[in-house]
């Protein structure tokens, strides 16, 4: 029988995480959201995010982890809460209706601990998991190039063994966290093999032959993707994640995880705006009585409610899948498609419900709308989720 349930344990982490955004994040929120106003004060000349920034979101995030919610969905015995998908979709959820912004910095994505790193050896998790873990250190997910994003098997990085070295070769794009990680995951070709040939590599900041280009500026302003170069840059026989050749199933296992995170994280920002609209319409009058009871209002929003309700529904039955031991690959890939086009359509209509006060920048759903445009492609696109749906269609 399907049941989206809660556990007890799983209840009280929900609970506990509540009161942690209650008392941690949203105090601070307001002093976050007026220096983001202005997006270009929270910009450096390079367009890395400001220090005094930086400072805070890495605060949050060694708070979270020391409450124990960072690395919530890795196993209790590298340091996680072992968290059911059910249970971090609600997570995500819970964080992302508190909008944008801090929020980042609660639960591990792209930039944390992953179930890749669970590969490595004790000594290697000492250096490399367990920092990520307690949000001391971040990582990025170096697969992208500039000819092969979900198309995999084009990647023209190379790695080849030299004694006890790797030798590293390589441009990577578009990489979220690429100017801050202390280390990246880094996939590269070891073998003419097709998808057996990839193999996922760390590299630490600042090896030799490893530079970060340049900071890529994107709709969502965020200042997190970045260009890498590799050039004859050497890393230790040790460094490879799990065996050579392991590559494409750990990016895999990663970025399945991340579509889930996802799919929780367009929740929440869906509810985040569709709340903030209701509370404005309610107030906001023309024409002799408030604009929400007006159907060219009221109806687009019944819309947006009925539809973040089916997108939950979704989520969670694609986590229940996962956590029933089932592969769900293309409940997994309509939960990243649907709910990030989702959130889309709910913060385009809640700008348009709000009008002039809607496209202000000092506006918190304009962010969301852009931010919303870039969640339709990266972690695989809307198009790229399709062909993987109709695949297992058998078509």
């Amino acid at each position: 029988m399907v049941d989206f349930r809660l556990r007890p344990d799983e209840q009280k982490f929900i609970e506990r995480l509540e009161r942690f955004l209650a008392t941690e994040i949203e105090p601070r929120h307001e002093a976050y959201r007026l220096r983001a106003r202005k997006e270009s004060n929270v910009f450096a000349p390079d367009s890395t995010i400001q220090p005094d920034v930086l400072a805070l979101s890495r605060e949050i995030r060694r708070r979270s982890a020391s409450e124990g919610f960072y690395a919530a969905h890795l196993p209790t015995e590298v340091g996680g809460a072992g968290l059911r998908k059910v249970a971090l979709v609600e997570a995500n959820r819970a964080v992302f209706r508190r909008g944008l912004g801090l929020t980042l910095s609660v639960l591990a994505s792209i930039e944390g601990p992953s179930r890749m790193l669970l590969a490595l050896p004790e000594e290697q998790r000492e250096k490399y998991l367990y920092p990520l873990v307690r949000g001391e250190r971040t990582t990025c997910f170096a697969l992208t190039e500039p000819g092969a994003g979900s198309d995999v098997k084009s990647i023209q990085s190379t790695a080849r063994l030299e004694g006890d070295e790797w030798v590293l070769n390589g441009e990577k794009v578009f990489i979220t966290n690429g100017p801050y990680a202390d280390f990246a995951c880094v996939f590269a070709k070891t073998s003419d093999e097709d998808l057996g040939g990839i193999s996922a590599f760390i590299v630490p900041k600042g090896t030799k032959g490893f530079r970060v280009v340049e900071t890529m500026e994107t709709i969502a302003n965020n200042g997190l993707p970045a260009h890498l170069e590799f050039e004859d840059c050497r890393i230790p026989k040790e460094n490879v994640i799990g065996e050579p050749g392991e590559g494409w199933w750990h990016a895999l296992q990663n970025i399945n995880d991340i579509r889930m995170q996802l799919g929780g994280q367009c929740i929440g920002l869906s509810e985040f705006c569709l709340d903030k609209t209701v509370a404005y319409v309610t107030e906001r009058k023309a024409f002799g009585r408030p604009v929400g009871k007006f159907q060219g209002v009221s109806f687009p929003l019944a819309d947006c409610k009925t539809e973040i309700t089916a997108a939950r529904a979704l989520a969670l039955y694609a986590a229940w899948l996962i956590d029933e031991d089932e592969a769900a690959v293309m409940e997994t890939s309509m939960t990243k498609l649907y709910c990030s086009e989702v959130l889309y359509d709910v913060a385009d209509r809640c700008v348009q419900a709000m009008g002039g006060q809607g496209v202000l920048r000092e506006n918190e759903i304009e962010r969301v709308l852009r931010w919303a445009r870039v969640m339709r492609i990266w972690e695989g696109s809307s198009e790229i989720q399709r062909m993987t749906i109709a695949k297992t269609m058998g078509l």
